[in-house]
């Protein structure tokens, strides 16, 4: 679920592109490996865990795909060039494999780490990561993009046993793309209940009685080229009852190489102790906070007993400079005979980061006192900021496990041409089910009116697409199960093309097994 980047090679590949994942593949203490059952070192799980990776041929050529694997050290482990061996040589345009790290028998079980995947064609990816905890299944995941790194990064919703059972907790993992360049790592948490920095791993840097790092003399902690810093409730030291967010620095290395030839990615993910929601986000490097940031998908209290409700987190990208930020909603109130338009607005002030819930208490909602969203409101937000801010949103259900997440996207990356990697309709032999299915929305970016075609990708259609052209106001949603003409048991990709920028979320989701059974993800936009 992490940011990409473009970079060369060696390995013979022609015009390599490079996309760097973050693989969190954690197992139970007690795991099965070579050899018989082996201990491996504590982490905070909560279920037998594997990690995916779809990747997807963006470019006009057949592409050669790799993906190498590396542990926490950076130390290469394994490798994948092809989900089926022997059945796939390479990658035709336009089309997808899945990798899954479970079947790959060159990784350990028990193994942790992160993916390189390198190929000479253009390319998007999902990373997604199954839970299992006994008889439940979680999914959670995110789309990667070829992109540069950063050396600074956030992460705008980090939980430690939180709430009043202490049962909502986060994890999150930092990754060096670099080959030969230790980065010198800062992590700075920020709580929601002081709006102020709380707790600095490994120290803070204007402390001066703390003890330099070797590799590290102008601060931060020493992470090795490939390696990965892994952060979960036992060991985040920020202790529990935490909520906030968390900014990731780096600093010049013992090498003389400065922060800004360092690179790094992130991604996070939250969990409940008690319950089963799980979801899961990349993290945002500074050039995707900005003064304007678009939420394409609010509920409050939607659908059957009023299921479905969304809280976003809004991260500050500059603490000591509180940031103005102004929210604007704009949807349908669906509880009314004839659906109402309704626009609600309000402006507040935010030092480190602050939480909006649109659900059934009100007790946050981030509107002004007495003013609330109507219950059965569907819609989008648009929050303008006298400083540039990242936001991360989650929608969830009052009456089943589900939890995902999606990021606020900028304006400045919606795009007239956008990819969702991973559309289901009706998948799977699984007698007595549905199998997998997904729904995709589209919000252009400006607000307005635009014609937006439907593009639908796929094995199984004739000439191996089909496409439609429909206007839209603002915003509409597409279930792939209510489109006639696909068939059942398609599995494919979208690309949306419109007269005017859009940009797009995608859910797929299941009943073949109980749990959080949705992976909510963000649209590419493509050139």
């Amino acid at each position: 679920m992490l940011l990409g980047i473009l970079r060369s090679s060696s390995r013979g590949l022609r015009r390599p592109w490079k996309v760097y994942l973050g693989v969190a593949v954690l197992f139970l203490a007690l795991v099965s490996g070579a050899g018989g059952p082996r201990r491996v070192e504590a982490a905070y799980t909560f279920g037998v865990e594997n990690s995916w990776i779809r990747v997807q041929n963006i470019g006009q050529a057949y592409a050669s795909v790799e993906v190498d694997y590396y542990d926490e050290s950076g130390v290469f482990v394994g490798r994948d060039v092809c989900p089926t061996p022997g059945v796939c040589p390479s990658l035709a345009p336009g089309s997808g494999w899945t990798f899954f790290t479970r079947d790959n028998p060159s990784l350990p079980s028990g193994f942790k780490g992160s993916a390189v995947i390198t190929t000479d064609q253009p390319i998007a990816a999902i990373l997604a990561k199954d839970v299992f905890r006994g008889d439940k299944f979680l999914i959670a995941g995110d789309s990667v993009t070829v992109g540069a790194g950063s050396h600074r990064l956030y992460l705008p919703l980090v939980s430690s046993q939180d709430g009043p059972f202490r049962d909502w907790n986060g994890r999150f993992v930092i990754q060096n793309l670099s080959d030969t360049t230790t980065a010198c790592v800062t992590i700075t948490y920020l709580s929601n209940y002081t709006d102020s920095e709380v707790y600095w791993d490994p120290y803070r840097l204007t402390d001066p009685t703390a003890a330099r790092l070797p590799g590290c003399p102008q601060g931060g902690m020493p992470l090795p080229p490939r390696g990965s810093i892994f952060r979960d409730p036992d060991n985040m030291g920020v202790g529990p009852g935490f909520t906030g967010s968390v900014r990731i620095d780096l600093h010049t290395n013992g090498q003389g190489v400065p922060s800004s030839r360092q690179f790094i990615v992130a991604s996070a993910e939250t969990w409940n102790r008690l319950y089963n929601p799980f979801s899961s986000y990349r993290g945002l490097d500074e050039s995707e906070l900005d003064a304007t940031i678009l939420l394409p998908l609010v509920d409050r209290e939607v659908g059957p007993q009023n299921q479905w409700s969304t809280y976003f987190q809004i991260e500050n990208k500059e603490p000591s400079r509180p940031a103005d930020v102004t929210l604007r909603f704009e949807g349908w109130d669906l509880g009314k005979p004839v659906p109402e338009f309704v626009v609600k607005q309000n402006t507040l002030r935010i030092v480190g980061a602050r939480m909006c819930f649109q659900n059934r208490d009100d007790f946050a909602n981030c509107l002004a006192p007495g003013d609330r969203l109507p219950t059965n409101f569907v819609g989008t937000a648009r929050l303008t900021s006298s400083q540039p801010i990242g936001v991360i949103v989650n929608r969830s259900s009052n009456l089943i496990n589900v939890f995902t997440s999606y990021r606020g996207v900028r304006p400045g990356d919606s795009a007239q041409k956008v990819l969702l990697p991973v559309l289901n309709k009706n998948y799977g032999p699984y007698a007595g089910h549905n199998g997998w299915n997904s729904w995709f929305r589209v919000l252009v970016a400006d607000g307005g009116q635009a014609n937006v075609t439907v593009r639908y990708y796929g094995l199984d259609l004739p000439g191996g697409s089909v496409a439609y052209t429909t206007t839209v106001f603002r915003e509409f949603t597409v279930f792939q199960q209510q489109e006639g003409f696909l068939p059942d048991g398609f599995a494919g990709s979208v690309i949306l093309e419109s007269d005017r920028p859009i940009v797009a979320l995608a859910n797929l989701t299941t009943d073949i097994f109980e749990g959080d059974t949705d992976l909510l993800y963000n649209g590419i936009p493509l050139p």
